[in-house]
């Protein structure tokens, strides 16, 4: 284990977290608010400083990173982060226990969007943690290493691509172009455009409840795909112009950034034959429809119930979570929808989580093959994406992945129905929703954890329970699961 190269890795993703600090400072100092708001940043930045200066001191002499250093490097900084991006909610005393405080941090990192906050409770939030919860969306939406990779020197052996791979999400990641470095600037040049653009979109449309300040928290759920909103009614607050326009970007933000990045060097024709990507839209058009013909006798108009049958699917399957409606109490076919969304997610390579849609696309096929070889078993068959034949290799990290994916949603599912005192009548709905939503990235789920409720019911061992889901959906499960396995703290043979 190149022990020198991990701490130096993490000592610069501290001191970046500190340095996004300064952010919601600045946001205390320009509302005004209590010097308690301002202090409960300055202190964790001086103590994140502090760590992050001693950690990047030391230069490690050999800069190699295998695949173990790439995923303990992404599964340390992803526990660090929410550790530390706890500690301006407990000292501001907005949200003044840890395990709560944790939860919150730790779902706004991984661009889940969980709350265990109400409504009323949200509202009440000062603009500077309003600004840093919603904040923590967009830094985690692309990934805090990623941004780190396009400054840091890459190895002269490329070993730091093991890094971009432990944190991106999808069944396989590559190079967009030969070097590491570039890969990752283009990546979050792409990005931050993406969201500028969204920023201005919101601004310019008319209503008055959208203002730079909404503008920016909205912007920063959506472009991470997290969710979180600074109004109880999340995105219902706002007039079906703004609606409509968070629907679409939900669903670009939901969108492999490979595609964005063919479309800006010229290669359009190749883009929009992305098979992920028609799978995707196919789905969304699917979903949609299917959702409207279900519920449009329930609101008072057809354009109504479209916006929020369009909006929630766009929502679920980007795992963003915003909502606009009380979809909890929709028609069974809906919600069973709305959970096979939740599950399957949205493109590898974005901002989203859930299984992704490319691995859903994999197992499809490989089951109608293999289901097509029971009938004639001599005849060969190749699975394929993107016109290319797919290697065993590749089918059976799929199916590894979604074995591993389903056995964690069952543990965390029975570890948080042992203990829930003030959640007396846990219903099985509320139970397996709760865990799906958390290692999807979801937010909201259903029953008693639907967009009308939080998860604030929910004991202290739970809490940690869902969080540790959460990070595991976000890193793609093995990251956590590498670091906690005996084998990968013995020394290189």
């Amino acid at each position: 284990m190149n022990y020198q190269v991990i701490r130096n890795i993490i000592g610069k993703i501290m001191l970046l977290v500190a340095t996004l600090m300064v952010l919601p400072m600045i946001v205390a100092i320009i509302y005004r608010e209590p010097l308690r708001n301002i202090i409960s940043f300055l202190i964790p930045m001086l103590i994140i400083l502090t760590i992050g200066i001693l950690f990047a001191s030391f230069k490690p002499k050999n800069r190699s990173i295998l695949a173990r250093e790439g995923f303990v490097i992404v599964g340390l900084s992803w526990i660090a982060m929410s550790l530390f991006g706890s500690i301006p909610f407990i000292i501001s005393k907005e949200i003044p226990n840890f395990f709560d405080a944790f939860f919150e941090i730790t779902s706004g990192f991984t661009t889940t969007g969980s709350t265990i906050l109400s409504g009323e409770k949200i509202e009440s939030l000062s603009h500077s943690m309003l600004f840093w919860r919603s904040m923590s969306h967009w830094i985690g939406g692309m990934g805090i290493l990623v941004f780190i990779l396009a400054f840091i020197p890459e190895s002269k052996d490329g070993s730091t691509v093991h890094i971009l791979r432990a944190e991106s999400t999808g069944p396989s990641v590559g190079r967009l172009v030969s070097k590491m470095q570039v890969t990752s600037r283009i990546l979050y040049l792409i990005y931050i455009g993406l969201s500028l653009i969204m920023f201005l979109t919101l601004l310019i449309l008319p209503d008055k409840n959208m203002g730079v300040f909404d503008s920016l928290i909205t912007t920063f759920g959506t472009a991470g795909t997290g969710g979180f909103s600074n109004h109880g009614l999340s995105i219902g607050f706002y007039a079906p112009c703004i609606q409509y326009a968070v629907a679409i970007f939900m669903i670009i933000f939901g969108i492999n950034f490979t595609v964005y990045y063919l479309i800006i060097i010229g290669h359009a024709k190749a883009a929009f034959k992305n098979e992920e990507v028609i799978w995707y839209l196919s789905l969304i058009f699917l979903a949609t429809i299917a959702i409207f013909f279900n519920i449009r006798n329930i609101y008072s108009t057809s354009e109504e119930a479209f916006r929020h049958a369009l909006f929630q699917t766009a929502s679920i399957i980007s795992t963003t979570g915003f909502s606009t409606t009380n979809y909890g109490n929709w028609p069974v076919l809906s919600c069973s929808i709305i959970l096979f969304l939740t599950l399957v997610g949205s493109c590898a390579g974005s901002t989203a989580g859930g299984l992704k849609v490319s691995r859903f696309a994999i197992i499809s096929k490989s089951t109608f093959v293999d289901i097509e070889h029971m009938i004639t078993p001599r005849k060969i068959r190749k699975i394929r994406m993107n016109f290319k034949p797919i290697d065993e290799a590749m089918i059976q990290s799929v199916k590894t992945f979604l074995i591993t994916y389903f056995i964690i949603i069952i543990v965390c599912t029975i570890l948080i129905s042992i203990y829930n005192p003030d959640i007396p009548n846990l219903d099985p709905l509320t139970a397996i929703s709760s865990s799906l939503t958390c290692i999807s990235n979801v937010g909201p789920g259903l029953g008693l954890v639907g967009p009308a409720y939080d998860f604030s019911n929910y004991s202290y061992f739970s809490k940690m329970v869902l969080s540790l889901e959460m990070i595991m959906g976000r890193l793609e499960l093995f990251p956590i699961l590498i670091l906690l396995y005996p084998g990968t703290w013995k020394k290189r043979i």
